[in-house]
């Protein structure tokens, strides 16, 4: 018993010791690269206790960890006290290189950001160590101590006991028989464009969504209302324009999340869907506003959570534990990091949902929505080298610098590093490709593939540094990329023969298709059109199509220098806390000229009106087929209307000034 004591110490005495040493790291208040001093303070005063506990919370894991480890050590009846150290950070260690070689963008800031010998390290466990090479050492060290101690059956308890808190294991397809209404399954990901889908012609393969496609619809020229998130799935659901129901950025003020819609879900819900929403750190609004989802599994949009991820983000050697499904239970916000990026989970999580339909006999409605194809495009192994040189090892290696704003304001970029990029982001698209086809084998499995609609989409495009578009989406309505979303529809009951459609249409028509193919009424509050006869071949001239840009996170605006806009303060300043709640709104002050700042488009097909407004004057760009036209060498009087085509659309919300404006009302 003395033994077991001893060995218990020494482990609980590591633990805590790796656990002070992380905490000498400095903390800061930030939220992918952007951190503000006078946040940062206020944050860690206002919430000193919330962070006092939480650290309570992680050092009580690492305590954990030690006394399991020490009773390992006793099993294995290792009783010098420095083997027994030797041990525990055997244990440490070799947990940590796992986690660098699956995941190593959680390190860079201890390891690759710091150069020298620090970034050889991590560049020869990422590109040299090989996959499992890690857990070969660990059964072979712990059997090797096990055979020599003649303590063969503790030995391999250790290494079961390992194997079950690192595996992923997959839920089991249950057949049923799936008859009556048919189920909807959406597969989205976030910022994925249809021009890098080798269905439509791209290098890289893309097989699942291919698949998917060459038996549905597949529409080519899906317009985003705003390239950014909250607004466009809040369009998505509720088929209403930015202007009409309200979400206008990705920080809504705190009436504006207090609003209530009728949404696609809340009608499958009347018609007794069960309905249901998984995500990850994208896929934070879906707690945010009330869309009518029954069940959701998506990280919380808090202060609260965002510092309990930093907290975690600085504790390297815990991280070697967590980057599991075990760590995933025990710290669930860890769904909400931004550098920790898995689509597994939601994956499994939606196959969660879907066996929970079937059980209840009910016809689902599930979004499934990953967030990989966002920036900073984290991928796990091998993702993020699947297609990357091999001798690059500029800042770029394993994501989008963590250096956002410089990334964002426009910062030279070498050949090398912008096909670093587009090379990351091709990794993120087969990574969500992979997982498409996971979800599929599941609903043939479980015989669910007979009576279930696969949409496969993004919430908006991305702009990979082609032209002078610069890198990301919702800055400026130029080009494309950013504003266009990869939208297809599969149904078991209708071979649409992997039509593509080029013509123009809108978020806010993908509501109304959908309940038109369940053969379910539209109802008179969706502003969208239904696309199915468009689906079936009919001819379409295609739909004018609205777009605004989003909210400016610096006061100088993202790769266009040359542009005129209205100025207002960068993203830290203009946000609020509620105290309370911890949720992070915008400043009810800054709403009305973070409207007014917004340069807006129309686009009917290959025509693209856009209208920029400064303090007190605006300048208007015309494009055809992506080139800009002069305004004097255009003929055509519809196509130079555009202001009045985007207030024609708003008679109730939008006006022109005397100067010629637009203003909302």
């Amino acid at each position: 018993m003395n033994n077991l004591k001893k060995s218990i110490f020494i482990g609980v005495s590591v633990a805590s010791a790796i656990f002070v040493l992380s905490i000498i790291l400095n903390f800061s208040f930030s939220y992918m690269g952007v951190s503000d001093k006078g946040v940062t303070a206020m944050v860690i005063r206002s919430y000193k206790y919330f962070l006092i506990f939480y650290h309570l919370k992680i050092l009580l894991a690492y305590a954990v960890i030690g006394l399991i480890v020490g009773f390992f050590s006793w099993g294995l009846r290792i009783s010098r006290k420095i083997p027994q150290i030797l041990f525990q950070l055997f244990f440490w260690v070799i947990f940590w290189i796992r986690a660098v070689k699956i995941f190593p963008q959680l390190f860079l800031p201890q390891l690759f950001n710091r150069g020298g010998l620090f970034r050889g390290v991590q560049l020869f466990l990422t590109d040299v160590v090989p996959i499992g090479l890690p857990e070969a050492m660990f059964v072979a060290i712990i059997l090797g101590i096990a055979l020599r101690k003649r303590r063969v059956a503790a030995g391999l308890s250790i290494v079961l006991a390992a194997a079950g808190f690192i595996i992923k294991f997959k839920h089991v397809p249950v057949p049923v028989e799936s008859e009556g209404a048919p189920n909807v399954l959406i597969f989205g990901t976030d910022s994925l464009r249809p021009q890098n889908i080798s269905f439509n012609g791209y290098l890289r393969p893309t097989p699942n969504i291919d698949r998917v496609f060459s038996h549905g619809a597949h529409f080519l020229n899906l317009k985003a209302s705003v390239a950014r998130t909250f607004p466009v799935w809040t369009s998505v659901l509720t088929s209403l324009l930015p202007p009409e129901h309200g979400i206008r950025t990705m920080y809504p003020t705190q009436s504006d999340l207090k609003r209530r819609w009728l949404t696609l879900v809340d009608v499958l819900n009347r018609h007794h869907y069960f309905t249901a929403v998984a995500s990850d750190f994208a896929g934070d609004m879906f707690s945010r506003a009330d869309y009518g989802f029954q069940k959701t599994t998506v990280p919380r949009f808090r202060v609260q959570n965002i510092l309990m991820q930093r907290c975690l983000e600085i504790h390297y050697f815990l991280l070697g534990f967590l980057v599991n499904p075990v760590g995933e239970r025990l710290f669930p916000e860890m769904s909400g990091m931004p550098y920790y990026l898995d689509p597994y989970y939601v994956t499994e999580n939606t196959k969660g949902f879907i066996r929970e339909a079937a059980k209840r006999r009910q016809p689902f409605f599930i979004l499934s929505f990953s967030s990989n194809n966002h920036f900073p495009y984290v991928s796990r192994y091998p993702y993020y080298r699947l297609y990357g040189a091999r001798d690059y090892s500029g800042k770029h290696r394993y994501c989008l610098s963590s250096d956002m704003l410089r990334s964002f304001l426009g910062e030279t970029m070498s050949r090398e590093d912008r096909q670093q990029i587009v090379d990351l982001y091709d990794g993120a698209t087969r990574l969500f490709d992979d997982n498409l086809g996971d979800i599929l084998l599941f609903l043939k499995k479980s015989r669910l593939d007979r009576n279930t609609i696969v949409i496969v989409m993004s919430d908006h495009g991305e702009n990979l540094l082609d032209d002078s578009y610069g890198c990301g989406h919702g800055d400026h309505l130029r080009g494309p990329f950013a504003n266009n979303m990869l939208f297809g529809i599969d149904s078991p009951v209708e071979n649409f023969g992997g039509r593509k459609i080029v013509p123009t249409v809108r978020d806010i028509d993908i509501a109304p298709t959908l309940l038109s193919l369940l053969g379910i009424p539209v109802p008179d509050e969706f502003r969208g059109k239904n696309l199915l006869p468009v689906m079936r071949g009919e001819p379409f001239a295609g739909l004018p199509a609205y777009m605004e840009t989003g909210i400016w996170y610096t006061t100088g605006t993202p790769f266009i220098p040359d542009r005129i806009r209205v100025p207002y303060p960068a993203i830290m300043e203009m946000l609020d806390l509620n105290r309370q709640t911890g949720e992070i709104v915008l400043k009810d002050r800054y709403a009305k000229v973070i409207i007014e700042a917004k340069y807006r488009a129309w686009q009917w097909n290959e025509q693209k009106y856009i209208y920029m407004p400064g303090t007190n004057r605006f300048v208007e760009e015309f494009y055809i087929n992506d080139t800009m036209w002069q305004k004097k060498d255009i003929s055509d009087s519809g196509f130079l209307k555009g202001r009045e085509k985007i207030v024609g659309a708003f008679p109730n919300q939008l006006y022109l000034d005397s100067l010629g404006m637009i203003r909302e009302k």
